[in-house]
């Protein structure tokens, strides 16, 4: 081997990268946005405060005594409802997946029990919890925790408080039903926006755009098609999630028009950012760096893989100004709460992002230009 051209090479490769600004920034700044994502949604992790719902319906000694000894914990962060709410509303409302319902009469009925005058078991509280979210799980065994503390506070030789436990949904589901959805939606994104700026710089360097001008095609007939391809493969990867899911892992989503109606306003998203992005960076090597910076921030901050209760509150209130969080909300609320009040909302939202994105595109596309 030679090492004099190895070296001229290499140096022929570095003064090219050091003369593309874009490629420059994008990457020293893409490793940053990292590290200060991860650092931000990890950094507490051994301190996680936990919201949790409780619906107080007794507002007795007993029931008070067992708020403030959750509350005491500093493990949970307590939020009364209203006694008269529907909790299985409430919950959906207020994407809450845990909320403990204490039955009007448990202070008696804890008292007759330490009296001897009732033997019929434990006096117990309902806990109504979502099973398709992890950290719903860790909630009611840190719950479990407590009342069983509880229960050798009080020192009686059995167990005084009990628990029984609700799901919020009417079947059986695992926490790859929860991740099925959130996995759709990356993937779909990604397809979208990387298949946008790849085929817009493609046709950049190759000097078709500015040809384009002088053909009949306007320019929204073009954006239409390329979106029309880009949802075409968002089709090819969601059956392929799917049939792997449900073939693999059992999945068990429920099928119906939202489905492909939140398929297509991801397509017209992100296929619409990727065409905004390829018209202020024009080198494939920053366009492909600016759409980056653009997807990962999203696939960790928007609830793909994690609930965002895990994350810092700042953090939570990033996640509900991207397009992505409202994907994940309302492919979930279709095909597994089955809350199509919210799946409406998170497509109306995603919908009037994708209708402004796709008219900036329109105005933005300037062939002649190119």
């Amino acid at each position: 081997m030679n090492v004099r051209r190895i070296a001229a090479n290499l140096t022929v490769d570095l003064k090219e990268f050091v003369r593309n600004k874009a490629a420059v920034f994008w990457t020293i700044m893409f490793p940053i946005l990292l590290i200060l994502l991860f650092g931000f949604i990890f950094q507490d992790e051994g301190d996680i405060n936990y919201e949790l719902l409780v619906q107080d319906k007794d507002s007795g000694n007993w029931s008070t005594a067992l708020t403030d000894v959750i509350n005491e914990t500093d493990l949970f962060d307590v939020k009364m409802v209203h006694p008269n709410e529907d909790p299985e509303d409430y919950m959906k409302d207020n994407n809450a997946n845990v909320l403990i319902i204490i039955p009007e009469g448990y202070s008696d009925e804890v008292n007759y029990k330490l009296a001897g005058l009732s033997d019929d078991g434990p006096v117990n509280i309902t806990i109504m919890y979502d099973p398709t979210q992890s950290s719903s799980q860790t909630k009611i065994q840190i719950l479990d925790s407590i009342i069983q503390g509880v229960n050798k506070g009080i020192a009686n030789t059995t167990d005084t408080i009990g628990v029984n436990a609700e799901t919020t949904v009417s079947e059986e589901f695992k926490y790859i039903d929860f991740f099925a959805p959130g996995i759709i939606a990356m993937s779909v994104m990604a397809t979208s926006l990387f298949g946008s700026v790849t085929i817009n710089t493609e046709l950049r360097q190759k000097g078709i755009l500015r040809k384009l001008a002088t053909t009949p095609i306007t320019r929204p007939e073009w954006l239409m098609a390329n979106i029309m391809y880009q949802l075409v493969m968002a089709v090819i990867s969601t059956s392929a999630i799917l049939l792997i899911g449900i073939v693999v892992f059992d999945l068990q989503p429920h099928f119906n028009l939202f489905l492909p109606l939140f398929v297509l306003l991801t397509v017209f998203a992100f296929s619409g950012i990727g065409m905004l992005i390829t018209r202020f960076v024009k080198e494939a090597q920053s366009a492909e760096a600016a759409a980056n910076a653009v997807m990962f921030p999203m696939m960790f901050l928007a609830g793909t893989f994690f609930q965002l209760e895990m994350m810092p509150d700042f953090l939570q209130k990033v996640a509900l100004v991207l397009p992505l969080y409202y994907i994940n909300e309302g492919l979930r609320d279709s095909m597994i709460n089955l809350n199509f009040d919210g799946a409406w909302f998170n497509a109306a939202v995603i919908g009037v992002f994708g209708i402004i994105v796709f008219i900036l595109g329109i105005f933005l596309t300037k062939w002649e230009e190119e």
